[in-house]
């Protein structure tokens, strides 16, 4: 509650029907308790928050990435919130979500937060990148000299790395090509597109950026003559 005073003078009065204001001694100013209600004020995360998919919804946040607004000319505050919440784990356009109190705020000069009724959560635009995965043959595929570069290959004979931790695939394109059709060790490369990936159960392979190709050593054993 606050105490509110007003000024007044003779031109501040009107007077009733059938009342003379000469015969009255005016007063010049009138005192009373009101209240100033604090004024609400809203939070926005800006700036696109993005992350590489590392398969949960966290969300770091700096304060860059939260917008105030309602505050009166010249006042303001900053927010010193870092963690968030994606809407999904998933790689693609996310919403993002931070929880607020109090302690959250940080006045600038000037400014008192009690005149304010602060947000209790922000909310805004975030992305998660999808992850970068690798490609590597294995497992030194080998075949006789048969004067051509191809190669078979199997499951086996290829390494993904970069899934998050529980996460995985198998590639099951079987052709490649040696760089040379004759016999010693070879480098073997095999051409990958995304119906060459299956992936293990809990996994999405939205969430990576699969690799195209795959390389690796291979042998090409001479042929025997008879």
């Amino acid at each position: 509650s606050r105490l509110v005073t007003a000024s007044l003078a003779a031109s501040d009065f009107t007077a009733n029907s059938g009342t003379l204001l000469d015969n009255y001694n005016l007063p010049t100013s009138a005192t009373g308790l009101g209240t100033i209600d604090p004024r609400a004020l809203t939070a926005a995360i800006i700036g696109n928050p993005t992350k590489i998919y590392d398969g949960t919804t966290a969300a770091t946040l700096a304060s860059g990435n939260y917008q105030l607004t309602g505050f009166i000319a010249g006042e303001g505050a900053s927010v010193t919130e870092t963690a968030g919440s994606y809407d999904s784990k998933n790689a693609g356009p996310r919403t993002v979500t931070a929880m607020l109190d109090a302690a959250d705020f940080t006045a600038n000069s000037g400014t008192l937060l009690d005149n304010y009724i602060l947000p209790t959560s922000a909310s805004g635009a975030g992305t998660i990148s999808q992850k970068l995965l690798t490609a590597l043959i294995i497992g030194l595929p080998t075949k006789v000299y048969d004067a051509t570069t191809g190669a078979t290959l199997t499951s086996s004979n290829f390494a993904l790395s970069g899934f998050v931790t529980g996460e995985g695939a198998t590639v099951t394109e079987t052709a490649g090509t040696y760089g040379s059709p004759d016999a010693g060790i070879r480098i073997i490369t095999a051409a990958l597109d995304g119906g060459d990936f299956s992936a293990n159960g809990g996994t999405l392979l939205s969430n990576y950026v699969l690799p195209t190709r795959a390389t690796g050593a291979g042998i090409i054993e001479k042929a025997t003559l008879y």
